[in-house]
């Protein structure tokens, strides 16, 4: 069975029943359904899971320490809402039947519900300044990885914050080496991304947007000078944010900031690597024992080829471009973390490994 199967008893619960259409529609695409046997845990009094469960069919019994105990049997009034929902867990979750449920990521639902909520008026708000159909971009914006760990909160003020400004094809939105002042959205158009270097002095294309990209975060976190140009290839409409309000809500959120001792035992026990973000020529000169190297300059392009079951602990001389390095790492949803004071804060080693960049 799929959720299209249960789409109407779907429908009914809460709080997904307070969702729009087109939301409802989207969040269909990430529940899952699965089907167990009687006599079957679903969780556990003290299990941290983060997630949403919905009895669809058959029936549960729910149990506490305390000697709380009742059965939810599914088209109850009760079952509308998530079994037993605090966490960690209050009450154990076991089948008294073969039963059917309906899971989704707790923070997945909230950011769901966070979009619907704010929809409305900040879809005025931007039609009224720049006809658009807003909700493409929006949606394809939040299906990004780093933007699971936004809070609910910081999520309404970006879009209450965004501001709409139009371009016109052949314009140029930022360009390489000026230094950094928006993180851009594009909600319309397309356009083409190039950085001019030695091998390639009329610039190599570096990567195609749509609607729902986002860019300009690297020098916004480093305070260094924009590194590649972004030219409109079709006219169309940018979302803004100030780079305050971009530290703001969406800089501390997202970074996790880990100390050397901390970093230097889970490197020890394989549990993470360390990952040297500046130029070669300054990992040549020094860095972190064991250390990789991949420049900030190619952590978008390269990022895609890191291996999803390593944790990544990015440094640099002081945190601004390791900063910018695990915001894109994490993009691709890969668990990066930020060596809090850079590497002029621990011992420096002779130089041992370096990763190709080729």
């Amino acid at each position: 069975m799929n959720a299209q199967y249960y789409r109407a008893q779907i429908s009914q619960l809460v709080p997904i029943n307070t969702l729009g259409k087109k939301n409802f529609e989207a969040l269909l695409e990430k529940v899952k359904i699965r089907t167990s046997p009687q006599g079957i845990y679903l969780f556990r009094e003290g299990d941290v899971d983060k997630r949403h469960v919905y009895l669809l069919d058959g029936s549960v019994e729910v149990s506490s320490s305390s000697g709380e105990c009742y059965t939810v049997a599914a088209g109850s009034e009760i079952s509308r809402n998530p079994l037993a929902h605090h966490q960690p867990r209050k009450h154990t979750a076991r089948t008294t039947s073969d039963v059917t449920v309906l899971e989704v990521e707790s923070k997945t639902l909230d950011m769901m519900l966070t979009w619907d909520q704010v929809a409305n008026y900040v879809v005025e708000e931007i039609n009224e300044q720049a006809a658009l159909a807003p909700g493409d971009w929006m949606g394809r914006m939040l299906a990004s990885p780093v933007f699971r760990q936004i809070p609910p909160v910081n999520l309404q003020q970006l879009f209450q914050r965004l501001r709409p400004v139009r371009f016109g094809r052949g314009d140029v939105v930022v360009a390489q080496g000026e230094p950094g002042d928006y993180f851009y959205v594009l909600a319309s158009g397309r356009a083409v991304v190039t950085r001019v270097t030695a091998a390639s002095p009329k610039g190599a294309i570096l990567a195609e947007l749509g609607p729902g990209d986002f860019f300009g975060e690297d020098a916004l976190f480093s305070s260094q000078p924009r590194n590649a140009t972004v030219r409109m290839v079709e006219e169309g409409t940018l979302m803004r944010l100030s780079k305050e309000d971009f530290m703001a809500l969406l800089r501390e959120p997202v970074i996790d900031w880990i100390t050397y001792p901390q970093a230097a035992q889970l490197v020890k026990r394989r549990r993470a690597v360390w990952l040297d973000v500046r130029q070669p020529s300054e990992f040549k000169h020094d860095h972190l024992e064991n250390a990789f190297n991949l420049p900030l300059n190619y952590v978008r392009a390269k990022a895609g080829v890191l291996k999803p079951q390593l944790r990544y602990i990015c440094y640099c001389d002081t945190g601004g471009r390791s900063s910018a390095a695990a915001f894109l790492l994490k993009r691709h949803g890969l668990d990066a973390r930020v060596l809090k004071g850079g590497i002029g804060a621990v011992y420096r080693s002779p130089p041992t490994v370096q990763m190709k960049i080729a």
